[in-house]
């Protein structure tokens, strides 16, 4: 009697068993299922983290305009005279790694070439920083009175930032983002008012600038 529970238990255990095959198609498909979904799921935090990098770096900038402001009476106009004394005037106040002229911008402080969707002087009389955090800031000073008349109007200058510098996407809107230097302050491209062509949608645009940061 004691043998024949013994033998229908082992029976039932072994029922209740995998065999080597059937343990195999189930790691496949764990395997299946973890390709599908880790690249989506690394996809939104990469997203969110570019994001979050462009909220802060637009933090520092405005605290640096402030702080370049306060010791020129107010206002930006006057402050800067040209591309080198605009970016020198912010570095003074952010976490600088590196700083290129004119001629050692593209593949030192910027891209070796044009980014689409962002303006084309950032590789023809721009000048640039790498952060520490290695981003990269490349300035654009347009007025010495903070008179020109597009983008949002009464511009001084811009800044166009790539927040991970040489890593990818390497997109407007995705990791490169856009500043509008006022006379009062600083806003992001795309603000509202803005009359620059720049456009964001779903897949980018450097006017996206604007978007992310109040939403």
């Amino acid at each position: 009697m004691l043998n024949k529970m013994k033998q229908s238990e082992n029976r039932f255990i072994k029922k209740l068993g995998f065999t080597l095959a059937e343990t195999l198609i189930v790691i496949a498909i764990i395997g299946v299922i973890a390709s599908i979904a880790t690249p989506m799921l690394f996809g939104t935090t990469s997203d969110a983290e570019l994001k979050a990098k462009w909220k802060k770096i637009y933090s520092d900038l405005s605290q640096a305009q402030l702080m370049i402001m306060n010791n020129n009476d107010g206002t930006m106009s006057g402050a800067c005279t040209n591309h080198i004394t605009y970016r020198d005037a912010f570095a003074s106040y952010l976490n600088i790694l590196k700083s290129c002229p004119t001629t050692d911008l593209a593949g030192n402080c910027w891209h070796s070439k044009e980014i689409s969707g962002t303006h084309s002087a950032v590789l023809g009389d721009d000048v640039g920083t790498i952060l520490n955090n290695g981003a990269f800031l490349a300035f654009d000073w347009d007025s010495n009175n903070c008179a020109a008349t597009y983008g949002p109007g009464n511009v001084c200058g811009k800044i166009v930032i790539d927040v991970n510098g040489f890593k990818k996407p390497n997109k407007a809107g995705k990791d490169i983002f856009g500043v509008w230097t006022l006379a009062d302050r600083l806003v992001p491209v795309g603000v509202q008012g803005d009359s620059s062509s720049y456009t964001c949608s779903d897949s980018g645009g450097i006017s996206c600038s604007a978007e992310y940061l109040y939403k």
